[in-house]
């Protein structure tokens, strides 16, 4: 069953269309939804482009080998050198591609 059960119709001049078009776009909604979002108040920002989700991966993986890490420290009370500076590299690596990116 429909969740939504009451229609609303209404009418754009073609820069307004054009206007919801572009910004629901952006913010990656249906017209409608963006619409809905709107009138419960929320403030809407542009959906990050696709080089936040390459660098959010990157952390990602950079924070499960630092966690690996500790874990491993902290079990055994020893840090496998090499494995360290591996990781130290990496992170250094995303630190500058970060700064260069922006």
């Amino acid at each position: 069953m429909r969740n939504r059960t009451i229609k609303k119709q209404f009418w754009l001049n073609e820069y307004e269309d054009k206007l919801l078009k572009e910004k629901s776009k952006k913010a990656g909604l249906s017209e409608a939804e963006f619409i809905r979002s709107f009138i419960k108040g929320y403030k809407l920002k542009e959906k990050p482009d696709e080089n936040f989700y390459y660098v959010l991966k990157d952390l990602r993986g950079i924070a499960i080998n630092v966690n690996q890490l500790a874990r491993q420290a902290n079990r055994y009370q020893y840090v496998d050198s090499n494995k360290f500076f591996s990781i130290a590299d990496k992170i250094t690596d995303f630190i500058i591609n970060v700064f260069n990116a922006c």
